[in-house]
């Protein structure tokens, strides 16, 4: 059986979210992409207090794909140091999982 994954980054608006979204449903990367606007981050960077209102992508995609999400966001993702995870979820309908995965 596959294993469905869920990754997270953030970017700085819905034309860089919709991009990659588009990019990674369109090559069978992903089965699904969500974009929540008007996330609030607060960190620092270089040393400095950043505030920062960015899209979050939410990637559902099967873990055989891991690699080729990783490269796809690696290349594409216009941050220098991208917000980029991914987990496996512990609880998954069947039916849910057997659609993304296309089993």
């Amino acid at each position: 059986m596959s294993e469905l994954l869920i990754g997270w980054t953030t970017c700085d608006n819905t034309d860089v979210a919709d991009r990659l979204a588009e990019g990674l449903v369109e090559r069978d990367l992903a089965v699904c992409v969500q974009i929540e606007e008007n996330v609030q981050s607060v960190y620092k960077w270089e040393g400095e207090l950043q505030r920062k209102t960015e899209c979050r992508i939410c990637v559902k995609f099967d873990a055989k794909k891991l690699e080729q999400v990783n490269s796809y966001i690696k290349v594409n993702h216009p941050y220098e140091n991208p917000e980029w995870f991914a987990i496996c979820p512990d609880v998954i309908s069947e039916k849910y999982l057997n659609w993304a995965t296309g089993s």
